[in-house]
């Protein structure tokens, strides 16, 4: 009994890297055909979308609309050859259109109610029987409220510059080599005078306001039981800005 031997060649076993660099290379040295110099025809894509429309068409678009909208529904002012915006008794604000302050005299436009900042228009400070205007933080100026004195240590009221009157603030007194500040007719206490009623022929001393005693009590506040000076409407100025006219003495 004869025994034949076959021999057989062994597969070589090739790493994933060396397969994947055979293919690549199989890929890359096939020959490149040359691409079709017909153009492509994109009526067909033009058909199925919509019409492109920029962003800033779009939005001016969009604002046309909703200012004609607006203008529509507003009132126009009464004056004639004047289309603005109606603002107050059917005229725009250039003709008239505010709401003036209730004060007889006055022609500022009421900020708050049916008064002016000036008289009672503005918050009253929360600091119990001040009837200043709040500046800040619902406090007038002084009693915390508004800009502070920068220098340190200092937190009295800035009077102009972000210092208060002891530091260089405010106006100085126009007497030559005096550096007070101001208290009235440009000049400080010291060189202003004794401060006279300003009621015609009274020469009795300024207790305030510019009234004597006597004359104070004439314009005292008409709410029963208050001393102030009357502000305006014969009212203080706390009572004014509490809009408080209860009690008033006929």
């Amino acid at each position: 009994m004869t025994l034949e031997y076959m021999t057989y060649n062994v597969v070589p076993e090739f790493d994933c890297a060396v397969q994947a660099l055979q293919d690549w290379l199989y890929f890359t040295s096939l020959p490149r055909e040359r691409a079709s110099d017909t153009p492509l025809n994109f009526d067909i894509f033009n058909s199925l979308l919509p019409p492109l429309v920029s962003a800033e068409s779009h939005a001016s678009e969009s604002d046309n609309e909703s200012n004609q909208k607006e203008n529509e529904a507003a009132p126009v002012c009464n004056k004639d050859g004047c289309f603005r915006r109606a603002r107050f008794n059917g005229a725009c604000k250039q003709h008239g259109g505010v709401n003036s302050c209730q004060v007889p005299g006055c022609q500022r436009q009421s900020r708050r109610g049916s008064f002016c900042n000036s008289h009672g228009g503005a918050k009253c400070c929360k600091m119990q029987f001040c009837g200043n205007a709040a500046q800040s933080q619902g406090l007038c100026k002084a009693h915390g409220g508004g800009a502070r004195c920068t220098v340190g240590g200092c937190d009295k009221s800035s009077q102009g510059g972000g210092l208060c009157r002891a530091h260089g603030g405010g106006k100085r007194c126009s007497h030559e080599g005096c550096t007070k500040g101001v208290q009235r007719g440009n000049k400080c206490a010291t060189h202003g005078g004794i401060r006279v009623c300003s009621e015609s022929g009274c020469g009795r001393t300024d207790r305030g306001g510019g009234l004597c005693e006597g004359h104070r009590q004439e314009r005292e506040c008409a709410v029963q039981g208050c001393k102030r000076l009357g502000y305006a409407l014969n009212m203080c100025k706390l009572h004014l800005r509490q809009k408080a006219p209860l009690n008033v003495a006929v």
